[in-house]
C-alpha cells in the first residue's frame, strides 16, 4: 500500500493530520507558547511509529526464537521494535482507532511470544533434567559398565581362541584333504588299471568264445548233416535178415521146416510191416486205390475200399488142421492184398522218381515168381517171398529219405 502525505493547516491552537491507515483527518491541539508547542510536537514526533500498511493484518502473531534470562527479554523487545518499525511509518501519524488496533495486535503478539517462551523454557528444563539424569546414571553405573566391558573382553578372547582353534582345524582339514586327494589319485590309477585288465580279459574271452562258438557251429553242422541223413523210419522199423528170414525190429517174418517160428512172432512181424507201409503211404500223401491197411499190432487187417464187409486178416492162429489142407482163407487173401498195396506204392514212388527201381518185381500175388500165399506153397518159398517183400519195402524207406 502506498503512503499518503498528511496535509496540515497549522495554526495557533491546533494542527490537522491524515491517518495513513484509514485516511481519516484528525486534529491535534497545542498549548500556547512556543516552548510548549515544541515540546508537544516533539512528544508527538516521538509517538509516531513506522507503519507499513501492506503488512498490517489482524491476528498476525509474531513468533520469536526461544531464549532465557535478560538476553531473551532484550531480544524480545528488539523484535517488537522491529515489528513496530515495519508496521508504522516514521513520519506519518495514526488516528486513535488505528492506534488502538495496532496496540491490540502488538499485545496479542506479545502474549503469543510469552506463551511460546514458557513452552520453550519448560522444554529446555525438561531436556536439561534428562541430561542431568543421564549424566548421573553414567556416573553411578560405572561398575556395571566395567563389568560389561570385562565380559566383552572375555568373550572377545574366547572368540579369538575359538578362531585360532578353527584355523588349526582348517589347517588339519587341508592336510587331510591333500592326503585324500593323493589317495583318490591312487584309486583312480588302480581303477584305470582294473578296467584295462578287464577289457583285455573280455577281449580274450570273446576271442575264446568265438573259437568255442565256431567249434559248436561245426559240431552242430555235423549233427545236422547226420540228422539229415538219418531216416527215422530206419530207426523205428529196422529191416534186416537173419539166415533165411527177413526181420523187422527183430521179428522174423516167415517160417521154415528146419527153423520153425511161432505164429505170435510172425503175427507181430506182420503188424510192424503193416504199420510201416501205412506210414510210408501217409508220408507220400498216397492213398491205396483198392485196399485200406489197418495196423492193429499182431491182429492187423486189410479192408477193401469198395466194401467194408470184406475184411482180410494179416495174422494166423495155427497151421494145424483143415486150414493147412484147403488154404488159409482170410490170411492168404490178406497177404495177397498187402503185396498189391506194396506194388501200388512202388508205382507211385516211381512216378515221382523215375530212378527208383526196387530189386524184386511184383506181379499179382507173386514176387519174383514166389507166391506170398500159403495154399499149395511151402514154408521155405513163402518165407523167401516175404524176405523179398521186406527188401522192396526197405527200398521204399530209403526213397522216402531222398524225397
Amino acid at each position: 500500500m502506498s503512503f499518503h502525505s498528511a496535509s496540515s493547516a497549522r495554526g495557533a491552537a491546533a494542527s490537522t493530520w491524515r491517518c495513513v491507515q484509514c485516511t481519516q483527518v484528525f486534529g491535534v491541539e497545542q498549548e500556547a507558547g512556543a516552548v510548549g508547542g515544541m515540546e508537544d510536537s516533539a512528544m508527538l514526533e516521538e509517538s509516531w511509529l513506522d507503519v507499513s500498511a501492506s503488512t498490517i493484518g489482524a491476528g498476525s502473531p509474531v513468533k520469536g526464537t526461544p531464549c532465557s534470562g535478560a538476553h531473551a527479554q532484550l531480544d524480545q523487545r528488539r523484535k517488537i521494535r522491529e515489528l513496530a518499525s515495519e508496521l508504522i511509518a516514521p513520519t506519518h501519524p495514526l488516528c486513535e482507532g488505528c492506534t488502538e488496533k495496532l496496540m491490540a495486535e502488538l499485545k496479542a503478539a506479545r502474549d503469543q511470544a510469552e506463551k511460546e517462551r514458557r513452552i520453550y523454557t519448560a522444554e529446555l528444563d525438561r531436556l536439561n533434567k534428562e541430561l542431568g539424569d543421564k549424566a548421573g546414571g553414567i556416573g553411578g553405573g560405572g561398575g556395571e559398565v566395567a563389568r560389561r566391558a570385562e565380559a566383552d573382553d572375555a568373550e572377545e578372547e574366547a572368540l579369538v581362541a575359538t578362531l585360532a582353534a578353527l584355523e588349526g582345524e582348517k589347517g588339519g582339514l587341508r592336510r587331510k584333504m591333500g592326503e585324500l586327494e593323493l589317495r583318490a589319485g591312487a584309486l583312480d590309477e588302480e581303477r584305470d588299471r582294473y578296467w584295462r585288465e578287464y577289457n583285455d580279459l573280455q577281449i580274450r574271452l570273446r576271442a575264446s568264445d568265438r573259437e568255442s562258438l565256431r567249434r559248436k557251429i561245426e559240431a552242430t553242422a555235423l549233427q545236422l548233416e547226420a540228422l539229415n541223413t538219418t531216416n527215422v523210419l530206419n530207426d523205428a522199423f529196422h529191416i534186416s535178415h537173419t539166415d533165411v528170414f527177413g526181420t523187422i525190429n527183430g521179428f522174423r517174418l516167415g517160417s521154415v521146416t528146419s527153423q520153425p517160428v511161432e505164429w505170435d512172432e510172425i503175427n507181430a512181424a506182420w503188424g510192424q510191416t503193416a504199420l510201416l507201409l501205412q506210414t510210408l503211404a501217409s508220408n507220400s500223401d498216397f492213398t491205396f486205390p483198392t485196399y485200406r491197411v489197418v495196423p492193429l499190432g499182431s491182429f492187423s487187417r486189410i479192408i477193401r475200399r469198395d466194401d467194408d464187409r470184406q475184411v482180410m486178416d494179416l495174422f494166423c492162429q495155427s497151421d494145424i488142421g483143415i486150414s493147412r489142407l484147403f488154404g488159409y482163407g482170410s490170411f492168404d487173401k490178406g497177404m495177397a492184398a498187402f503185396i498189391d498195396c506194396v506194388r501200388a506204392l512202388q508205382d507211385h514212388v516211381r512216378s515221382q522218381d523215375p530212378s527208383f527201381s526196387p530189386p524184386y518185381r511184383i506181379a499179382d500175388h507173386k514176387i519174383e515168381e514166389l507166391s506170398v500165399k500159403l495154399q499149395f506153397n511151402t514154408y521155405d518159398k513163402w518165407t523167401k517171398a516175404l524176405k523179398y517183400m521186406l527188401t522192396n519195402i526197405k527200398w521204399l524207406v530209403a526213397s522216402s529219405l531222398s524225397r
